[in-house]
């Protein structure tokens, strides 16, 4: 202990050694540290003699007004849990923030992720659906809603230079309630105001705007079972779109879904295996056709001659 303090000499593997130094942690040796602001610390032990030096002291850049706070917290939390069906899983979520390409900088504008993703019948897609609500306003942060939040929904269209979803008795990939569902992203149309037809009046900031998801939770849904959705779909390419960030040119958040055959255990598509199941029983079909001419022509087996009985009839 040293001027009360007892950790001055805890020293790492328990007592000092002979000839270690008692100071409490002023100079890094084999055992302490510096504990003090922006230290210079001589780390080869070299003299630092006024005349004809062997060395000098290095500055660390260590204060503890900076140390012992939290700069751009980027941490998440998230739970790895049992998947809830015995299949493969492919995993469509989204990527960027909110603003144009300058000040969404260095991260990226709306997109999907994968922004093409194939899926085989039998398999199926994780969609989810996530935001922040503490965009920083740069340079006023354009988008599309509440000024600072991030929302996205999906929506169906009939090709990828689009920019209108289709009428909902259109749908081929989204049974009418899958549509709902995905489109709304949970807002409850009891809370929502439907009178609101443009963005005049500071709609856009409107928590009743549900036109702008502006109800909309930023992570849906939320349970994330629910963001299952199976690609026994007719084969094909779906496109889809967000009704909210889809403001033409580089911010232009859309995705496709191509739906491909059905692969077995070992790998093959549903159509090579009926394929090469017709192969197999004609194959084994010709070879029996060619051993029973031949049998027949040599008189063997079932097309030998019977006893007593002439092999052909113009020889009775």
């Amino acid at each position: 202990e040293q001027d009360g303090n007892p950790d001055c000499f805890n020293f790492v593997g328990g007592a000092p050694p002979p000839g270690a130094k008692s100071t409490c942690y002023d100079e890094l040796t084999p055992f302490t540290v510096p504990l003090y602001n922006r230290p210079y610390i001589n780390l080869f032990d070299r003299p630092l003699l006024a005349e004809n030096p062997q060395g000098f002291r290095l500055g660390l850049a260590i204060n503890t007004h900076q140390t012992g706070r939290t700069f751009q917290d980027r941490s998440y939390v998230f739970q790895v849990e049992q998947a809830p069906i015995d299949a493969k899983i492919y995993n469509l979520q989204l990527r960027g923030r909110r603003g144009n390409i300058v000040q969404a900088y260095p991260s990226v504008e709306y997109d999907w992720c994968p922004s093409v993703l194939e899926c085989e019948q039998g398999a199926y897609i994780h969609l989810q659906v996530h935001g922040s609500d503490f965009n920083a306003a740069r340079n006023a942060n354009n988008g599309e809603g509440w000024q600072y939040s991030d929302r996205s929904n999906m929506v169906e269209m009939d090709a990828r230079q689009w920019n209108y979803p289709l009428h909902h008795s259109n749908f081929r990939f989204f049974s009418e309630a899958e549509a709902v569902f995905w489109a709304w992203v949970g807002q409850d149309p009891a809370r929502c105001d439907t009178t609101i037809e443009d963005d005049g009046n500071n709609n856009q900031n409107s928590y009743t705007n549900c036109g702008k998801l502006n109800q909309a939770p930023n992570r849906f849904p939320q349970d994330p079972a629910d963001g299952l959705i199976s690609c026994d779909r007719p084969l094909g390419s779906y496109f889809f779109m967000s009704t909210r960030n889809n403001n033409f040119s580089n911010r232009s958040q859309k995705s496709q879904i191509v739906i491909t055959e059905g692969s077995s255990e070992d790998g093959l598509s549903v159509g090579a295996i009926v394929a090469i199941s017709f192969a197999v029983v004609f194959f084994v079909g010709m070879i029996g056709a060619g051993v029973a001419i031949y049998m027949k022509k040599k008189q063997k087996g079932c097309f030998a001659p019977k006893e007593g009985v002439y092999a052909h009839d113009d020889e009775l």
